[in-house]
């Protein structure tokens, strides 16, 4: 939850909302009352006061003025947004995974070989990555950045195995 409810002793209870995109660090202090009956009206007092601001119920999210379109449902047929956690443009704000995808799909495909230059893959290393994007695979199942990391994976075991005798798992063929 991104609303925080503190006090010192006696004093007003403070109200602080934080946006729920990774990476933002907007944050929110509507103006403090003495006290509210419990924390939900609480909540609901700050989200009231919170110009701007979006909250998305089902997720429990709340999202700053720039972000507020996270909260916003897809029309029918469209895709919902699905920002990148650290992947960020120029202004700082998450990337859409998709496209996201489809710029590192490119940048693939334009790579050239390396031949023997210093601060290669070793074997091991490339098994290790290849775990850690099956991984990442399994998150984003059936998404398209998901597709592209298990394509990358299975690019890296063919390069281990090639070149290093190493199997799927990083043991040794």
């Amino acid at each position: 939850m991104s609303l925080h409810l503190s006090s010192a002793r006696g004093t007003a209870r403070r109200v602080v909302l934080s946006c729920d995109v990774a990476g933002c660090a907007v944050q929110v202090e509507p103006p403090p009352i003495e006290s509210w009956r419990n924390d939900a009206d609480a909540r609901v007092w700050a989200r009231d006061h919170a110009a701007g601001w979006t909250h998305d119920p089902v997720r429990r999210t709340d999202y700053c003025p720039a972000h507020a379109a996270f909260s916003v449902a897809p029309a029918a047929g469209a895709v919902a947004p699905r920002p990148t956690m650290t992947a960020r443009d120029n202004a700082g704000n998450p990337l859409n995974r998709d496209e996201y995808a489809e710029q590192l799909r490119k940048q693939l495909a334009g790579d050239r070989p390396v031949t023997g230059a210093p601060g290669a893959v070793t074997t091991a290393q490339a098994a290790i990555a290849a775990r850690l994007l099956d991984e990442l695979a399994g998150v984003y199942h059936g998404e398209s950045i998901g597709t592209l990391a298990h394509e990358v994976a299975t690019l890296l075991d063919r390069a281990a195995v090639v070149d290093g005798g190493m199997a799927r798992g990083g043991e040794p063929a």
